[in-house]
């Protein structure tokens, strides 16, 4: 039983020879919102001009309306 498992992977249990568990999840990665997030701060410059000029956008849409 053990030619078909790698050597590193077997635990003996009871009496048999049995792969172990894959390892849980790594959830150092953030997702979502976090990666967004972690984007914009470390892209500072960019995202300044971004939210300048989408303020000025918006300010200019506003001074237009009566």
């Amino acid at each position: 039983m053990t030619g078909s498992i790698p050597q590193a992977r077997v635990v003996r249990k009871g009496g048999l020879d049995v792969a172990q568990p894959p390892p849980p999840r790594d959830d150092s990665e953030p997702g979502g919102l976090r990666l967004f997030l972690a984007y914009a701060v470390g892209m500072w410059p960019l995202t300044g001009v971004v939210a300048l000029l989408l303020g000025l956008l918006y300010m200019a849409a506003m001074n237009g309306r009566p």
